[in-house]
């Protein structure tokens, strides 16, 4: 896999001084280029980034609303992203699996930018832990086109000619299969997944 001239990284970290201090030491080493950092997960759902990303780094404390097996799909439009966690504090072992490596609170921060190019040369030797492929059913499909589109369940049921209810038990299914709970990470999804158009969104 051929060496970007410069790992482009987001992170994405509530905390300002931990934020900026991590994009500062990650700066001082010229492999690295820090495109954007935003305070939480809805921010960076808010702004979609365009150019190639190389790397996320995240506070994982942020993702209490996203099941752990759907953490990845968040970044689903960032293929063969390094995803790493940001870590201060306690969080389970099952969410941790998700990602492909830690930088902890009292790592040296001159260390930081050789842990990190580390945890990317150890990610793509395994060929980095593709992310899932989430089966919606043609039905899950259209009802993600329509929330992502604006539509509420009462005029989703309408446009597709069912039950409000079973709008809500297929939007059920749809939060299970991906770990996305919010419209706008639903939408980024859909997005990402070629289910909508940017141009259809406006």
């Amino acid at each position: 896999m051929k060496q970007p001239e410069k790992y482009r990284t987001i992170i994405i970290e509530p905390s300002e001084i931990i934020r900026e201090g991590s994009k500062l030491f990650l700066e001082k080493n010229p492999c690295f280029q820090v495109t954007a950092c935003f305070p939480d997960l809805q921010s960076f759902e808010d702004k979609i980034i365009k150019e190639d990303v190389q790397i996320i780094l995240f506070n994982p404390a942020i993702i209490k609303f996203y099941k752990p097996a759907g953490i990845r799909n968040l970044f689903a439009g960032y293929p063969g992203v390094c995803l790493i966690a940001i870590l201060y504090q306690y969080v389970d072992p099952e969410t941790l699996q998700n990602f492909d490596g830690i930088l902890d609170i009292y790592d040296e921060g001159r260390m930081i930018p050789q842990k990190v190019i580390k945890i990317i040369e150890t990610a793509q030797q395994k060929n980095n832990r593709p992310i899932e492929n989430v089966e919606l059913s043609d039905r899950e499909k259209d009802i993600l086109i329509a929330v992502a589109k604006g539509l509420q369940n009462k005029e989703i049921a309408e446009k597709l000619h069912i039950s409000t209810h079973t709008v809500i038990s297929h939007r059920k299914n749809i939060v299970h299969k991906t770990g996305i709970k919010t419209v706008s990470g639903l939408t980024l999804y859909a997005l990402f997944n070629n289910l909508v158009s940017q141009d259809e969104l406006l």
